[in-house]
């Protein structure tokens, strides 16, 4: 967690003085979550997310150098410099990359979760996205087939309570994002990582 804070806090300066270019999206105050997540996980799971991706390229067990040099577009980046700070890949680490469009890698990660499954694997697939893409019709839609078809994917909803700058309270009309899984048969769960654990 603190490699994760340390690495963004030097990224949001490089980027404040121009050294870094393009967008750049920081994982600053989420990084327990994908500490947790990535304790958890075999060498030969799947992780797929957003663009804000620093924070869990580096908990996957990515080079803070690897991930730094992607975001100045060097040769020796993760992405050979052509990816930057939306698109952290790795084969290597089964990080298959962050992903600029908001929602458009969650149906990415019901595919690997078929895949996986057709292929006979006992791997898992994890899913990371922002509150912001539980309103998009890709959650839906991949959510709906990952568990029609009972596939090996884990996925977790990060609530910063932004979408960008759209407060969660004018996003959503009622009820906890996590219990739409219920709709498709899934089980959810809330966790806050943001108190200490009692």
């Amino acid at each position: 967690m603190r490699l994760q804070r340390r690495f963004e806090e030097r990224v949001a300066e490089m980027y404040a003085i121009g050294r870094i270019g393009g967008f750049c999206h920081l994982y600053i105050g989420q990084e327990a979550i994908s500490t947790g997540v990535m304790s958890l996980l075999r060498a030969d799971d799947y992780i797929i997310t957003t663009y804000r991706d620093h924070g869990q390229a580096l908990a996957r067990g990515m080079t803070p150098r690897a991930a730094m040099a992607e975001l100045f577009g060097r040769q020796d980046g993760c992405a050979k410099g052509k990816g930057g700070s939306m698109h952290m890949f790795d084969k290597q680490l089964g990080f298959l990359g962050g992903h600029g469009i908001v929602g458009g890698h969650i149906p990415i990660a019901a595919g690997v979760g078929f895949a996986i499954k057709y292929r006979g694997g006992d791997q898992v697939i994890v899913c990371f996205m922002g509150e912001a893409a539980v309103n998009n019709g890709a959650f839906h839609e991949a959510l709906n087939m990952a568990s029609l078809w009972k596939l090996p994917c884990l996925f977790i909803i990060e609530n910063n309570r932004y979408a960008y700058s759209t407060p969660v309270s004018e996003q959503f009309v009622s009820g906890s994002l996590w219990e739409r899984a219920a709709g498709y048969g899934i089980e959810g769960m809330a966790l806050d990582c943001s108190q200490p654990e009692t």
